[in-house]
Parts: structure tokens; C-alpha cells; sequence
């Protein structure tokens, strides 16, 4: 009998595994977007000394570092961070398409050996074993012990909203792709036409930029309501604005018309309106599919109705599952206020970071004492790429658009390069970069340079 509890022990299937006293602590994030990388820079900055900047308040532990370590294990279906904010520009400007994802194992500060990614996707959880079971690319099911874990997945979005393959290289290939069939493979434009279909932030965005990039593509978006980004809780001269806007960019807007499709022998599309009317496009873009909560490898007890993440405000889970508070949810899966955005998840990603270090040296300590940080409510604030000009709104500070907005909140790459300057990550190959502005900081974004909201 103590030869199996010693044998138990050394398991690492087996709860015992996680008693140990001088092992590192191990915390586990899965899904590696704005939320689960903020969450491993910042919590990899503390376990060093440092204090991360912040938007909001988060204690700098005075630079104390944990007695045992701690070792962060990812678990991401893509093999990189991909700048989900930009993907309009990567799917429809080729010069983009490259930059817009940088692999984790050419991220010079992401390459640690106390950093391990692993490409594969969750597909069980069990909070009382503190262990996943997770399936890489081959198929082939393995298992992870965590002390803490951070999950980051997300909203599973459609493409192009997001890439549809989980490689750099195939994600290359299949925006090549589409930029393709958008521009015809760079042949004569004219005359060439594009259909996007539902005008939420997606649509606009994306019909504002193949517009913007090829004036001589007629571009029509569809939408089943009255006003574009109907869904959103916007106040209505938003919504007007940005129809605006998307008309100054020479965007024909089709509003109060659901739309049925129909592909033809041809490769070309029929589009029927509700009103009677037919579109014959050559390249059609569906935007109306809804991103839905990406948790069905949680147990229920942790979901809404929703099927999004219950989290206190300190983003620990708020059901009665077993170690509820060493189990953390961030970014879009988790049932908080306001519109999901990047800035959002990066903010959530720090508050996680801190919590979680606050625990290991309470744990280590009980004498520290220190106490975990709150994520406040969010307002529903917006940031938005239309073409050539850019839209801001937040309570506080109203509405703003225009061409020199554009330029101080998204630059030239719908804020890739800040938001890499922000997280402090560089390539192991990048080539220099023109200076990123500091901008002023508003709370549509993320200090001190503004990370977009996400579309």
C-alpha cells in the first residue's frame, strides 16, 4: 500500500502531483489572442521583478519574485498571435497579409524555457484534477497538469473574420487566395464587384477597406436591418455616422434587406434581396455569422445561457466547481459588460497576471497578504475602420472621426504595431520599423499606446 502511494505521487495523472513544495507553479492559459498573450507577458514580467504597465491599477509586488518559479505552459490552435483587429487589411491588402501573424517561436521575448507552446486545441477540462486533455495537429490526445489556468479562447469567429487554418503558412496561402478572387489575380478591375453581406462591425470594416484599397471594385453591403451595427449598444448617431462614412468611402449600401444566396456553375454568385432585386457578384463575403463562446470543453456549471464564462470581478470562475479560484477566464469567453474588444482582453489579461501572482506568493507567504485586483464595468466603447477614416466612440468622451484620427488610433496597420510596442514583443527577424507614435489615452484603448477595440 505505500508503495502505490508513492507510485501515486510520482504520477502526474494524479492530484498528489500538485503537492509538491519546490516544483514551479504551474499555470496554464489556453488560447493565446489580446487576453491569453497579455496574460503570459504580464504574468512572465512579474515572475521577473518587473512591473507591467497598465491601464488600470495592479499592484508592482515591489519586485518580489516567487520563491519556486513559475512555469507557463500555451495551449493555442494557431502556432502564432495573429492580429484578429487587422484581418480586414490582411485579407485584402497582400503587403499586410505577412505581418499580420507572428509565430510564437520567433517572438524573441516569448523564447524561454520556462514559456512552452503547444499547437493543439482543448478538449477536456476537469477543475478537481487541475488537468486538460488537449489533441494536436495530428490528432494525437495528450494531457496537462496546471496549478492555475487562464482560459483565453475566445468567441470562435468565421472566416475571414479570423484565418480559418491554424499555420502561418496556411493562413498566408488562404488570404492570397481571396485577395485574389477580390482583385481578379491583379487583372483589370473594372467592372469587377464584391457583395458583403451583414453590416456589424465585420462587414463594415471589411467593405470599407477592399473600397478603400480598389476604387475601381464596385462594393455593395447588405443588411437585413435599418442602420449598420445594428446589434451593437450604440447610440444611433454612431450608427449614422459610420453609414456615412462608408458611403463617403463609395461603399452602395443596401439597408433593410436580407439576402439569400445562390452560387452559380460560373464560380459567381446570385444574390436575392428581399425587396426582389438580384445581385450578381464575383466575389461574395458573408459577415452575418455570429461568434460564438468557444467553452464546450468547460463544465456547464462554469456557463451562462450564453455559454460564456460566470467570473467574479476579480476573473476567477464564480460557480462552485472544484478550485474555482485557481480557474480564470479573460477576453471574449467570459460574461462581462461592455463590447468585446482587443483593449478589453489585454486589460483583462493583466488583472488575471496580477491575481494569479498575488496567489503564488500568498501561497508561498501567507504573510504578504496581498490583496487581487478588480476588473471594473465596461462601457460600450468602440473603435472603427472605415476605409481611409477612423470612429471612435465612448461615453465620456463622445464621438470622433476622420482621416488624422485614423492616424493617431490605428496608423497605417489597424494598430499592429502599437499593440506589439505595448506588449513588448519583437520578431526574431523584424525588420525596423518605423517609430510608433504615442498617442493620448482615451478609454477606448490600451496606455500608453491605444490598442483598438476589436471589431
Amino acid at each position: 500500500m505505500r508503495l502505490q502511494t508513492l507510485s501515486d505521487s510520482l504520477n502526474h495523472l494524479s492530484p498528489l502531483a500538485n503537492l509538491s513544495l519546490s516544483s514551479p507553479h504551474r499555470v496554464l492559459v489556453i488560447g493565446c489572442a489580446y487576453g491569453g498573450i497579455s496574460t503570459v507577458v504580464n504574468l512572465f514580467s512579474y515572475s521577473n521583478g518587473k512591473v507591467p504597465q497598465s491601464v488600470y491599477s495592479v499592484p508592482d509586488f515591489n519586485g518580489k519574485k516567487s520563491q519556486n518559479g513559475i512555469d507557463i505552459t500555451v495551449i493555442d490552435e494557431r502556432d502564432g498571435y495573429f492580429h484578429s483587429v487587422g484581418a480586414p487589411l490582411a485579407h485584402v491588402a497582400p503587403k499586410h497579409t505577412p505581418k499580420m501573424w507572428k509565430r510564437y517561436s520567433r517572438m524573441n521575448e516569448l523564447r524561454h524555457h520556462n514559456i512552452h507552446f503547444k499547437h493543439g486545441s482543448v478538449k477536456n477540462l476537469d477543475p478537481e484534477a487541475k488537468l486538460v486533455e488537449w489533441q494536436d495537429r495530428n490528432g494525437k490526445v495528450e494531457t496537462q497538469s496546471y496549478d492555475y489556468v487562464v482560459i483565453a479562447t475566445g468567441l470562435k469567429r468565421h472566416w475571414p473574420a479570423v484565418p480559418k487554418s491554424g499555420s502561418f503558412a496556411e493562413y498566408t496561402k488562404d488570404a492570397r487566395e481571396l485577395i485574389n478572387q477580390i482583385t481578379g489575380k491583379g487583372e483589370q478591375q473594372d467592372g469587377r464587384k464584391v457583395v458583403v453581406i451583414g453590416a456589424g462591425a465585420v462587414g463594415v470594416e471589411f467593405a470599407g477597406e477592399i473600397a478603400h484599397h480598389y476604387p475601381s471594385i464596385h462594393v455593395t453591403l447588405v443588411h437585413s436591418r435599418a442602420e449598420v451595427l445594428s446589434s451593437e449598444p450604440l447610440p444611433h448617431e454612431v450608427k449614422e455616422k459610420a453609414k456615412q462614412l462608408l458611403e463617403e468611402e463609395g461603399v452602395n449600401l443596401v439597408l433593410g434587406n436580407r439576402a439569400s444566396i445562390n452560387e452559380l456553375p460560373n464560380g459567381k454568385y446570385e444574390v436575392t434581396l428581399s425587396n426582389g432585386d438580384k445581385l450578381f457578384p464575383d466575389v461574395l463575403l458573408d459577415a452575418t455569422k455570429k461568434g460564438l463562446p468557444t467553452t464546450n470543453f468547460l463544465p456547464t456549471d462554469c456557463l451562462d445561457e450564453a455559454k460564456e464564462i460566470k467570473v467574479t470581478p476579480n476573473l476567477t470562475f464564480s460557480s462552485s466547481v472544484a478550485n474555482a479560484k485557481a480557474h480564470y477566464g479573460v477576453g471574449d469567453v467570459i460574461a462581462w459588460s461592455g463590447i468585446k474588444r482587443a483593449g478589453g482582453a489585454m486589460v483583462m489579461g493583466q488583472i488575471a497576471a496580477a491575481n494569479i501572482y498575488s496567489s503564488i506568493l500568498n501561497a508561498e507567504d501567507p504573510s504578504s497578504n496581498h490583496t487581487p485586483s478588480e476588473l471594473p464595468h465596461y462601457d460600450a466603447v468602440i473603435g472603427l475602420a472605415v476605409g481611409k477614416q477612423c470612429l471612435t466612440y465612448d461615453p465620456k468622451n463622445g464621438m470622433k472621426w476622420g482621416v488624422e484620427l485614423m492616424k493617431s488610433y490605428f496608423q497605417d496597420d489597424l494598430g499592429w504595431a502599437a499593440n506589439l510596442k505595448y506588449l513588448g514583443l519583437t520578431d526574431m527577424e523584424q525588420e525596423t520599423e518605423k517609430p510608433v507614435r504615442n498617442v493620448e489615452i482615451k478609454e477606448v484603448g490600451v496606455a500608453p499606446e491605444q490598442v483598438p477595440a476589436a471589431a
